[in-house]
């Protein structure tokens, strides 16, 4: 029954009996007028009083048992009459009550003409009615009561008498005591079930809005009636939504169906039943649900709809879930699992464990695992690691040796974790382990394969590299000396050819095994590719030491060894790199020591050398010489200055001499002197600064013949680049790139050793340039010695007396013999003979007489810039002491 019923209920049991009370009154008294007799009026009247009363009485009857929750001496109704909330009305009833009988009584009394007999019992109900409703039951016995009185003494008879004169007067205040004792106890009664039926609306809606869980009420059409905001929030709809919504508006198809299926179950068979219901939220989350579901039933018990109480158990079904994943994986778990307690004894086992170690459940349970005893990584670490590491960190994992039950030892990958409480004491360890011998096997070969020789079953580099870097920082700690050396056999290629592969690799490996015997136990012995093989000497004393030991491994590989049956000698080159007199890396002492081999071979073979880190910084400085070099020929640094070669006889200028410069940003003009050098010893980088020589001075000449300016070019040109397979072609391709320059203009000047190297080889090549047009000077000519009958091939057009001889022909006359005799070889071959380094003007007196006319030097001119030229042509012609020499020939 709702709130609002019952007050309807309350306001329709008042009226009725304020309907029935006046009816009853005034019909009654208007059939009291029929009796004229007095004996028959007051049987009458009395009879119609207790009629009264049984009705009254059966109004309240019919009343109270319309209240279901009102049985008499339930403990609901106790509770609802102890626990309802207490009146706070105070004195205010008790007063209202006097007040409206006394206002009541005044207006009987001032309407004393109008309301008259007995319809002002019906006046009187009033007060006790209200009194009643206001105060419950003792006000309104004080009205009925201050009414009763008021009758009785006054309003019966308007006179005021006293005196109640006649039975039936007694009697009709009889029953109106009656009537207000009935009428106050109703109301008081309907006041006390009003209370209860509040308090338990308030004890139902504060359960329902309290709990987590679900609770809902449908119609047998399945649609909501009832819910609580549990219900709302799982659903996802706002409550007022959900009220009137079927399951097939808020869940999915599938769901919606189960969940008809499970309504259908409960309303049929009328039976309370439980099931796990799965939904799709709103959100999107998936739930599930263990639903009560019950039959609603009507008055007549026919089954109306279903009330269920549903609770989430999602997180209840996802820890069983993973307890039965759980179960599984360590049932079928290919990895053993134990699990221990806290004192480290095995409560549990999975069947790997028994397969693994060969110990069955029951053999294992209630004793410690005593592979644990050897625990860690290999046997280095304490055996209480683990269990330290669990009581830190919780977790400890590593590699152990273990034995199996027949005896075997197998290495084991163990992971241990503990398992702790809320608090974080320790209840259990979890152990998970594998079998792992095959693959410490297969790492093993592994490690063969990838540090070992084939072959010999030597260390290779691999190894070699990671031992040397260990003896690297074991020297330095200890301040002992090791020695890296670099062998390679002498003449293997030769035995490989003559007994085949096979007998080249028997040779190794009892080399090998020969080495093996003569070195220490700290030393290593490395092959790295061939008939290469390195050592390694640790902790080194001195270097007599390693001296001694180099001794032996010389006498082990001299050993005779059979090869193909047949007894067969052989030696070795070493080259020795000593740290840390060496400084360096383990990279850079194989490298150093590799350097020193090579060293050993020139010296003779079958011996040591020790690296020299002088001789290699030297060496290291000529390669970064050379990068610079190489830098400045791309950054195009270098210059050509050119040296005049003129005719003493008319003093005419015949041509000039290309002379290369580096002018090198950061040191200005260097000398020829100081880098030609560094370029002769990389074939590729003098043949490129002769290329670049050959077109710039090509370009020189074409600059100035535009400008009016002819004269003869002569370039250097380097022995092997002469000899370079494509000289001409690209010689040929210079001068097809300035047409206006006659070929006839260039000469090339070679040095007379270069001429002699080859003679074959440069006469051929000088013929095909010859061919071209180009000419050829012999430079430096008296310094190679060359035979008469070669000069007499070569096709050179000029000889070049070397200016040693010149420079020094004044004071010596062996020189100036030299000179001589190189002026009446030419004469005699028909070449034209030119000197050089002529400084002064003796030096021109004395060749003019001995027959040279053409001559370059200082005393001419030095060598210049292209755009300097001009102006020294002009200077020249104006210079008076080498004019009057001209003059006086």
């Amino acid at each position: 029954m709702t709130k609002m019923s019952r007050t309807k209920f309350i306001r329709l049991v008042t009226v009725t009996y304020l309907l029935l009370g006046s009816a009853w009154i005034l019909l009654s008294d208007r059939l009291l007028e029929l009796f004229a007799d007095k004996d028959t009026l007051l049987r009458a009247s009395t009879w119609k009083g207790a009629l009264f009363v049984l009705a009254t009485s059966a109004l309240l009857f019919f009343a109270l048992r319309a209240v279901p929750d009102a049985r008499t001496g339930s403990l609901l109704e106790r509770m609802a009459v102890g626990a309802g909330p207490p009146r706070r009305h105070g004195w205010l009833p008790w007063l209202f009550a006097v007040a409206i009988t006394l206002v009541v009584l005044g207006v009987r009394q001032t309407f004393a003409g109008v309301i008259d007999g007995r319809p002002v019992m019906i006046l009187f109900v009033l007060p006790v009615t209200l009194s009643a409703l206001l105060g419950g039951l003792l006000p309104g016995l004080l009205a009925t009561l201050l009414a009763t009185l008021g009758l009785g003494l006054f309003a019966l008879e308007p006179s005021g008498s006293l005196e109640i004169a006649s039975r039936v007067e007694r009697f009709q205040l009889f029953c109106f005591v009656l009537t207000g004792l009935a009428l106050s106890l109703i109301i008081e009664q309907l006041k006390r079930v009003r209370e209860g039926l509040g308090f338990h609306r308030r004890l139902l809606d504060s359960l329902v809005a309290g709990t987590s869980d679900a609770l809902f009420v449908k119609d047998r059409e399945g649609r909501y009636l009832l819910a609580n905001q549990a219900t709302a929030d799982f659903v996802g709809r706002p409550l007022d939504t959900l009220i009137g919504s079927s399951d097939a508006q808020l869940f999915s198809p599938e769901a919606s169906a189960l969940i008809a299926r499970n309504d259908h179950e409960v309303i049929a068979g009328g039976h309370t039943r439980t099931f796990d219901e799965h939904v799709a939220t709103a959100a999107g989350r998936r739930l599930v649900f263990s639903v009560s579901k019950g039959p609603l039933l009507d008055e007549n018990g026919a089954v109306s709809g279903l009330f269920g109480i549903a609770r989430d158990i999602t997180a209840r079904k996802q820890t069983e879930l993973a307890q039965q994943e759980a179960a599984a994986v360590f049932e079928s778990s290919y990895e053993g699992i134990m699990i221990l307690d806290r004192a480290r004894r095995i409560v549990r086992v999975n069947p790997a464990f028994v397969r693994i170690t060969g110990y069955s459940a029951d053999e294992a349970l209630g004793r410690p695992p005593r592979w644990l005893d050897a625990a860690g990584s290999g046997d280095s670490e304490p055996a209480d690691a683990p269990w330290q590491a669990l009581q830190e960190r919780g977790f400890w994992s590593g590699e152990v040796w273990s034995r199996r039950k027949g005896g075997e030892r197998y290495a084991q990958l163990l992971s241990l974790s503990a398992v702790r409480d809320a608090d974080g004491t320790v209840q259990q360890y979890v152990g998970l382990f594998s079998d792992i011998s095959q693959l410490k096997n297969h790492q093993a070969e592994l490690d063969r394969v990838a540090n070992y020789d084939p072959l010999t079953g030597t260390p290779n580099r691999r190894l070699l590299a990671d031992r040397l870097e260990q003896a690297i920082a074991r020297s330095a700690r200890s301040g002992k000396s090791l020695a890296v050396c670099m062998l390679d056999l002498d003449g293997f290629r030769q035995i490989n050819e003559q007994y085949g592969h096979a007998g080249g690799d028997a040779l190794l490996k009892a080399v090998a095994g020969n080495l093996r015997h003569v070195l220490r136990a700290e030393d290593t012995l490395a092959r790295l590719s061939g008939d290469e093989f390195a050592l390694l000497l640790a902790d080194i004393d001195s270097p007599e030491d390693c001296a001694n030991i180099l001794s032996r491994v010389l006498a082990a590989i001299a050993t005779p060894v059979k090869v193909a049956g047949r007894p067969m000698r052989t030696s070795a080159s070493i080259g020795v790199s000593l740290y840390p007199d060496d400084n360096v890396d383990g990279d850079t002492l194989l490298r150093h020591a590799d350097q020193a081999m090579f060293m050993a071979k020139e010296a003779g073979k079958n011996c040591y050398h020790l690296f020299d880190p002088d001789s290699h910084r030297k060496a290291q400085g000529h390669r970064l010489y050379l990068e610079q070099l190489r830098l400045a020929l791309e950054s195009d640094e270098f210059v050509l200055h050119y040296q005049p070669k003129v005719d003493l006889a008319d003093g005419r200028v015949l041509g000039v001499e290309a002379l290369v410069r580096w002018q090198d940003p950061g040191r200005g003009l260097v000398a020829p002197g100081e880098f030609l050098p560094y370029v002769a010893s990389v074939e590729q980088l003098e043949r490129a600064l002769g290329e670049w020589v050959l077109d710039n001075a090509l370009a020189q000449l074409d600059h100035w013949l535009e400008s009016g300016l002819q004269l003869d070019m002569s370039v250097n040109i380097s022995a092997q680049h002469l000899m370079h397979g494509d000289f001409v072609e690209r010689l040929d391709s210079l001068l097809a790139r300035y047409p206006a320059v006659p070929r006839q203009c260039l000469e090339l000047e070679i040095l007379e050793t270069a001429a002699i190297a080859d003679m074959p080889q440069a006469i051929a090549v000088m013929q095909r340039c010859g061919r071209l047009g180009v000419r050829f000077a012999l430079d430096d000519f008296g310094t190679g010695y060359s035979s008469l009958t070669y000069l007499r091939k070569l096709p050179v057009d000029t000889l070049k007396i070397d200016q040693s001889f010149v420079r020094d022909m004044l004071v010596d006359p062996d020189d100036r013999a030299i000179v001589d005799g190189v002026i009446r070889l030419a004469s005699a071959f028909n070449r034209r003979v030119i000197a050089e380094g002529v400084e002064t003007l003796e030096h021109g007196e004395a060749l003019q007489r001995l027959g040279c006319r053409l001559v370059q030097g200082y005393g001419i001119a030095r060598p210049m810039a292209a755009e300097q030229l001009p102006t020294w042509l002009e200077q020249w012609r104006t210079q008076a002491p080498w004019r009057r020499l001209a003059v006086s020939s």
